[in-house]
C-alpha cells in the first residue's frame, strides 16, 4: 500500500492554485503556509485563504499579502527600474497591499538572491531542494529565452514576493504529504496573446514554451471562450516539471482519501478555473513482468564533517546489521564543501532501526528517507565444484524459472586470492 498525488489541470495550473488545492483538500492548513513565510524570514508577509465559487463550484483561493516593504531586505539586488533581462510570468494572482501592481513598479528580483534566500531558510531539506529546483528551471528557461547566463537572470512577476512564496508553498505541500507516487493530467496552456513587461507574446510565452519541452499538453477546452487566455503560468509549469509526474488522462486506481480544488483569479464563466488535487491510497503496483516485487526504504544523509575511516566503519557496520545495500556518493554541498552522500537501503519493517543507528553513530544531524517499489529477479544460491574448489553461485531467474544470469559470490572468491 502507498499514497499517490494526482494533479488535474482542469483549467491549467499556477503557483497559487497549487497550494490552494492542498488547503481545500485539508492536506495543509493556512497556519502551515504562514509558517513557510516565517521560515523564509519574510517579515510582514502573510497568507490568507478564502472560499470562492468558480462556475457554481466551491473552491479555495490563496492570497499572499504584506503591509510593509521589510521583506525586501532579503533581496540585495532587487530594483524598481528596468536595466536587465527579466522573467515575465503572467500570474493568476498578484496582491500587494502597499505597492499595487508589482510589475508596473518595475520591481525585479535576481534568481541568485531567491536561491540564496531559500538556501539560508529554516525550511526542511526536501522543501528547500524542491523549491531551488523549481526556480532553477525557471531561471534556465528565462536565460535561454533571452540568450543570457543563468546567474544574470532577474524576474519581474515571478520575482514578486507572492510568486516566490507560491513556489515554496507548493514544494512544502508536496513534501508534507509524503506521497510515494505523483500523477498529473496533460497541461492546458491557453491560447492567443499575452501582454508582459517586455511586450506582447504568443501563449505560451517564450520561457513557458521552453519548459514545456518533454511535457504533454492539450488544447484549450472549447467551453473557455476567451480569445486571449493564459491558463498555465511559468511557475505552475515549472512546479509540475520539477515533480516529474507520470502523466495520465484519468485517476489512477486506488481509494480516494482527500480531494480539493484550488481556484485561479480569472473568472472563466461557465468553465471552472480550478486546479484539482487528489490524495489516493494505492494498492500493490500491477506487475505483468515475470519478476518478483517488494518495497524498500532508502535512507540518505549528507556528511561533510567526518573522516573516510569512520565512514568506512559505518558502511561495514550497517551491512553487518542487515542493510540490503550501503553506498557512498561524493558531492559538493553548501559553502562549496566536499561531502559524502551516505545511502542505505533497508526493508520497510526495519528502516527506522537503521535511521536511529545513523543518528546515534554518525556526525549528521538528520536523515531523509523515501519508499521505493522494486522489481527483482528470483534468486537462488548453488554450491558448485570448480578447479579452485567448491564455489557458491548466485543465480537470477524469472518467476517462471527462466535463468537470466549468474555470478560467483565475492566472499568465496576473495578467500582464494
Amino acid at each position: 500500500m502507498g499514497k499517490a498525488l494526482f494533479f488535474e489541470s482542469v483549467a491549467g495550473v499556477a503557483g497559487d492554485m497549487f497550494a490552494a488545492g492542498f488547503v481545500d483538500a485539508r492536506l495543509v492548513s493556512v497556519e502551515d503556509l504562514n509558517g513557510v513565510a516565517g521560515q523564509l524570514d519574510l517579515e510582514g508577509v502573510t497568507v490568507e485563504v478564502e472560499s470562492v465559487i468558480r462556475a457554481t463550484v466551491k473552491a479555495t483561493h490563496v492570497r499572499v499579502k504584506w503591509q510593509t516593504e521589510n521583506w525586501k531586505k532579503n533581496f540585495g539586488h532587487g530594483h524598481h527600474h528596468d536595466q536587465h533581462h527579466h522573467g515575465h510570468a503572467q500570474e493568476h494572482a498578484s496582491t500587494n497591499l502597499l505597492l499595487g501592481d508589482a510589475a508596473a513598479q518595475h520591481w525585479h528580483t535576481h534568481y541568485t538572491d531567491i536561491d540564496a534566500l531559500i538556501e539560508r531558510s529554516s525550511l526542511d531539506a526536501e522543501t528547500k531542494e524542491m523549491s531551488r529546483r523549481i526556480f532553477r528551471l525557471l531561471a534556465e528557461a528565462e536565460a535561454g529565452a533571452h540568450g543570457i547566463d543563468v546567474e544574470k537572470v532577474a524576474f519581474h512577476e515571478v520575482g514578486t514576493i507572492d510568486s516566490i512564496l507560491d513556489v515554496v508553498m507548493a514544494a512544502y505541500c508536496v513534501s508534507k504529504t509524503g506521497a510515494d507516487h505523483i500523477f498529473a493530467t496533460p497541461i492546458k496552456t491557453g491560447r492567443g496573446m499575452v501582454k508582459m513587461q517586455h511586450g506582447t507574446h504568443p501563449i505560451p510565452p517564450p520561457a513557458s514554451m521552453r519548459m514545456l519541452v518533454g511535457l504533454p499538453f492539450t488544447q484549450t477546452p472549447a467551453a473557455i471562450t476567451r480569445e486571449n487566455v493564459e491558463l498555465s503560468t511559468p511557475t505552475g509549469i515549472a512546479i509540475l516539471k520539477a515533480l516529474a509526474p507520470q502523466f495520465t488522462d484519468e485517476l489512477p486506481s486506488g481509494t480516494l482519501l482527500n480531494q480539493g480544488m484550488g481556484a485561479g483569479t480569472m473568472d472563466l464563466g461557465n468553465y471552472p478555473n480550478v486546479f484539482r488535487v487528489s490524495l489516493i491510497e494505492t494498492g500493490s503496483v500491477p506487475n505483468d513482468l515475470p519478476y518478483e516485487t517488494d518495497g524498500v526504504v532508502e535512507i540518505v544523509c549528507n556528511i561533510d564533517d567526518d573522516t573516510a575511516e569512520h565512514l568506512a566503519w559505518m558502511t561495514e557496520k550497517l551491512m553487518e546489521r542487515g542493510a540490503l545495500d550501503v553506498w557512498q556518493t561524493p558531492s559538493t554541498g553548501k559553502k562549496g564543501r566536499v561531502l559524502i552522500c551516505l545511502s542505505v537501503l533497508a526493508d520497510e519493517g526495519s528502516w527506522m532501526e537503521f535511521a536511529d543507528w545513523i543518528l546515534r553513530n554518525g556526525t549528521t544531524f538528520g536523515v531523509r528517507y523515501r519508499k521505493w517499489d522494486r522489481l527483482k529477479l528470483a534468486r537462488t544460491f548453488e554450491m558448485r565444484d570448480t578447479t579452485q574448489g567448491p564455489v557458491q553461485y548466485k543465480v537470477g531467474r524469472t518467476t517462471g524459472g527462466e535463468e537470466l544470469k549468474e555470478k560467483v559470490e565475492y566472499k568465496d572468491l576473495v578467500n582464494r586470492w
